[in-house]
């Protein structure tokens, strides 16, 4: 699944697939995405005819492969060290939370 294909999915869904699994939210937006993907393949392909795949292969089989190739698309996400430390809780031993330290709470 190339860019420009996700792009074009999106251009004829009007979705966002930036976030979560597109390929769940409609059938029609699993069609959208089989059209898009195989437009390198075959340039007249209809999005019909893309339906007309779907259903000779079986639509669970195509929504596993989408869901690989959406995935293989997605460039995989590392934080950076700082990132990761700005999102540490605070250390109460620094001052950074309020309230009582436990060695001032009593049982």
């Amino acid at each position: 699944m190339s860019f420009n294909a996700l792009c074009k999915a999106e251009e004829v869904t009007g979705m966002s697939f930036l976030v979560g699994e597109p390929a769940f939210s409609s059938m029609r937006v699993m069609r959208a995405l089989v059209w898009a993907g195989l437009l390198h393949e075959d340039p007249s392909l209809t999005i019909e005819k893309a339906g007309d795949l779907i259903e000779g292969v079986g639509a669970d089989k195509v929504l596993g492969a989408i869901i690989d190739a959406y995935t293989r698309a997605m460039p995989d996400f590392k934080p950076e060290e700082d990132d990761a430390e700005a999102s540490d809780p605070p250390n109460p031993q620094r001052g950074g939370l309020s309230g009582q330290s436990d060695d001032t709470i009593s049982d």
